[in-house]
């Protein structure tokens, strides 16, 4: 940690090294990293804790940037976040389980098929599961972290504006009077102050053209109970497990359940529908309600599943999700990602983008501090790969769209997604299990280098050709130069000449099979084995000693530990309720908080 001196500003309680605008998991998680490390920072939330938010479901670059954020600033509770296993237990048992990607493909007035989906499973312990956060519980529980670790925080506050000079700026509220800091994080989201206040914002330069309506339920069905059984759709985990994705032609709903794994204490699931904004354009004369039942009124299976379904607040729907700024840096002033641009909920880009920003901008910002230096170039590597992110999603996302027409074309298209997701997730893995074994903070600085730089292995030259030449066909199909067969033939042989697919003798991957609707296989600890072995002793020259560096060893200590953990977590209970029978003496306190 370091110790940052500045007596002259050590009583000044209106005084700080940096501002972050907004309450959010983004700032309140920078506020914790700066916090411990000897930043005087303060939070600056208009509203209050809890709050709604969404941006709920994680991915794996997410939980294993939340891992490589706990290690590297010595902020543990940022690891609670990173596994099911610790998020429900100390966290919020409120938050649900994603143990897979589920895509079930529709046509509109046909019952659902069951040779018409897709899935991608998450990693199995210890890496995994991902998580659906309820982000009320998640939020609250970051800010007070912020705040144990000495933030300052300040809740309906609204910050009025933000008056920039050679020293700092001058944060205005309307409530609490002015605040000074040296350096200002907007983490206020879409409603972005400074995005408003410097006139940022600028016309959407992205393919992905579409809209969301969404809510909170109780009531909503299982998808298992309404779709054909398991032996027809033959998808290894249940759907209702993980992020359901209804895909059909134009658009796709999201069904993240919060009440899906023993011990939750919740009965609600956010359910929402995306809609390309050229084949649905928005009607005046309809409610976000009404419009967002037609739609699950037009497909038998889904309404099936909403069919006890009430909402407990009031809908929401925008006109267009994509957002941008033109700038994310500026002299003293910094955009967090969802406050500077924004593409699509489809792929939960948006957490995963900001874990990945955290990281870069952690130690630019206590390295500025400590040195007095806030000059622009500092975060220059914030604003490039920020922006580098929401381009790569805006491909990934916008020819997603351009897939629905046909199931089989996107059957082809998803396994890039699938491929990018696994190599992104390893390149963050393997660092932790280097820094587990070395303690040296350093490694993590590969991270910031080629080709780890960035999510989902766009700065690996293999994976970038692959990754073209699949737009290229999915562009000469929306171009209706070629038909959907070909589209999907020559993203197949995209895929086996980058020579990054896993083998399927070593690993059961079945990537490089068209007919196969899950490519990637499984993710238990034994399939993961695999994998890593195939990538340390087997994998092509231009994988080994890039990928996988770290072997099975790494993987097994970390199943241990948490093994151990849940098994003295379990027996610490049974003990506990069994002492409180018969005394009240304890010594709780001294462990409250602690690690186990």
């Amino acid at each position: 940690m370091l110790e940052i001196s500045r007596p002259d500003v050590a009583d000044d309680t209106r005084t700080f090294d940096v501002a972050i605008i907004g309450g959010g998991i983004g700032g309140t998680a920078l506020a914790a990293i700066l916090a411990r490390n000897g930043v005087r920072v303060v939070m600056i939330e208009a509203g209050g804790h809890p709050r709604f938010a969404i941006g709920e479901s994680t991915v794996p670059e997410t939980i294993v940037g939340l891992r490589v954020l706990a290690r590297r600033y010595d902020v543990p509770e940022l690891g609670y976040l990173a596994g099911h296993n610790t998020l429900r237990r100390k966290v919020s048992a409120a938050s649900g389980v994603k143990r897979n990607f589920g895509f079930a493909y529709h046509r509109e007035g046909e019952p659902f098929a069951a040779e018409e989906c897709t899935q991608h499973p998450t990693w199995s312990p210890p890496i995994g599961p991902d998580s659906h956060f309820f982000r009320q519980d998640v939020d609250a529980y970051m800010f007070q972290v912020a705040l144990s670790y000495g933030a300052t925080g300040l809740t309906y506050t609204p910050v009025t504006a933000v008056d920039f000079d050679s020293d700092g700026a001058t944060i205005r509220t309307a409530s609490s009077g002015d605040f000074r800091a040296g350096f200002v994080v907007d983490a206020g989201g879409m409603r972005s102050l400074l995005g408003e206040q410097l006139d940022l914002r600028i016309d959407p330069p992205y393919r992905t053209r579409s809209r969301t309506i969404f809510n909170h339920f109780v009531g909503v069905e299982p998808f298992d109970r309404v779709a054909p059984p398991r032996k027809q759709h033959l998808m290894p985990s249940p759907f209702s497990q993980g992020t359901l994705h209804h895909l059909f032609e134009g658009g796709w709903a999201w069904v993240i359940p919060f009440d899906n794994h023993v011990g939750t204490t919740s009965q609600l699931c956010s359910v929402g529908i995306n809609l390309d904004i050229d084949v649905y354009p928005k009607r005046d004369d309809e409610t976000p309600e009404e419009e967002f039942w037609a739609h699950v009124n037009r497909f038998p299976t889904i309404q099936r599943q909403m069919r006890a379904a009430r909402a407990v607040r009031p809908y929401t729907s925008s006109n267009r999700s994509q957002f941008a700024s033109k700038q994310i840096v500026g002299d003293r002033w910094v955009l967090l990602p969802h406050a500077s641009d924004f593409i699509d909920p489809l792929f939960s880009s948006g957490l995963a983008v900001t874990m990945m920003i955290l990281n870069a901008l952690g130690h630019r910002l206590i390295s500025a501090v400590r040195e007095g230096d806030f000059s622009v170039e500092r975060f220059e590597y914030v604003q490039t790969w920020t922006k580098r992110s929401f381009r790569y999603y805006d491909d990934l996302v916008s020819f997603s769209y351009t897939s629905w027409d046909h199931f089989d074309l996107w059957n082809a298209w998803h396994r890039v997604w699938c491929l990018a997701t696994m190599y992104g997730a390893n390149a963050q893995m393997q660092t932790v299990m280097e820094y587990e074994k070395t303690r040296d903070k350093a490694v993590f600085d590969r991270l910031e280098q080629p080709p780890y730089r960035g999510l989902q292995a766009v700065d690996n030259p293999r994976f970038a050709a692959m990754f073209d030449a699949a737009c290229a066909a999915m562009q000469a199909y929306r171009d209706k130069e070629i038909d959907a067969t070909e589209a999907g033939h020559r993203i197949h042989v995209a895929l086996k000449e980058s020579e990054l697919v896993p083998s399927a003798r070593w690993t059961g991957w079945r990537a490089l099979d068209p007919d196969n609707r899950l490519p990637t296989g499984e993710f238990t600890l034994w399939d993961m084995t695999r994998l890593l072995l195939w990538g340390k002793y087997a994998s092509p020259p231009h994988i080994r000693g890039t990928y996988f560096t770290n072997g099975f060893a790494g993987v097994a200590e970390e199943a241990g530990k948490l093994y151990l953990s849940e098994l003295r977590h379990g027996s610490g209970l049974s003990m506990q309720v069994a002492r409180d029978m018969v005394s009240y003496r304890n010594r709780d306190w001294r462990r409250v908080g602690g690690l186990d």
